[in-house]
């Protein structure tokens, strides 16, 4: 006959109050959570403190819901299951909808939760406070969501999108350990049309209207110049046609004036 000397680790702790403290009670005086209900918790809140522990326990018609609080909050994170239960795991996500955990379990354990009935089951931190190995702190490894000024947040992925002169691209930099890193950067150039996008152009914006094309007619012929690449035109008078041209370019106030030098014969 053969004996397990070293049973797995979830094996060995499932008739123990593990993942909870070997002084919790596992019960608020009406409903109670029985050893091994859960088989472990991995809890790692990004805005989390210490002293996690199961809060309430909301059951409805068609779902329950975990609720884990800390020292300065009770509704740190939630998890969400479906009923039926169809699934082994609760995932848990912070306010922001930021992940935040997990509690391992299986669908026939969880299914002693919807036992309890219609309702909002609360418990104190005495009742449910889990091990302290159970609690991961999370290091600040950057930005973990976006807040807009109207108090919403995003998190998860995010598209960033430049507008009005914002010019947004990705660079390759070397931190202070000498790794290379791939690192965001923000060009602020300006928008050139800030005023036609921000004012009427029928009253206090006329839109530019630049010329693309000029069509030079000599006789029979005709020669389309188009601009440069960045959209300029080189117009000035030459003597190939005559030693003595009496053509004249040159810019004014109101913009090019042409005109011919000299007298004309009566």
């Amino acid at each position: 006959m053969t004996g397990i000397r070293h049973p797995e680790f979830i094996a060995e702790l499932e008739n123990t109050k593990y993942p909870f403290l070997p002084v919790a009670s596992l019960t608020n005086g009406t409903d109670t959570i029985l050893e091994g209900t859960f088989l472990d918790a991995h809890l790692y809140a990004v805005s989390g403190t210490r002293r996690y522990y199961i809060s309430n326990v909301a059951v409805t018609s068609t779902t329950i819901t975990i609720s884990i609080g800390d020292l300065e909050e009770a509704n740190r994170m939630t998890g969400e299951i479906s009923l039926p239960i169809t699934v082994d795991n609760v995932e848990l996500f912070d306010s922001y909808n930021r992940p935040a955990g997990v509690l391992v379990s299986e669908a026939i354990r969880l299914s002693l939760l919807a036992g309890w009935g219609v309702g909002s089951h609360s418990f104190s931190r005495d009742d449910t406070e889990f091990c302290i190995t159970c609690q991961l702190p999370v290091p600040d490894v950057g930005v973990s969501a976006l807040e807009y000024s109207e108090g919403e947040v995003l998190s998860g992925k995010v598209w960033l999108v430049g507008d009005d002169g914002v010019v947004i691209r990705t660079e390759e930099t070397t931190d202070t350990e000498g790794n290379t890193v791939t690192v965001l950067r923000f060009d602020l150039v300006g928008d050139p049309l800030f005023l036609q996008r921000l004012c009427d152009p029928s009253e206090l914006f006329s839109p530019v209207n630049p010329i693309k094309t000029i069509r030079v007619v000599n006789g029979d012929y005709t020669y389309d110049c188009q601009a440069d690449e960045r959209g300029n035109f080189n117009l000035q008078m030459n003597d190939s046609l005559a030693a003595d041209a009496a053509l004249r370019i040159r810019t004014t106030d109101a913009g090019i004036l042409f005109e011919v030098e000299g007298t004309t014969n009566n």
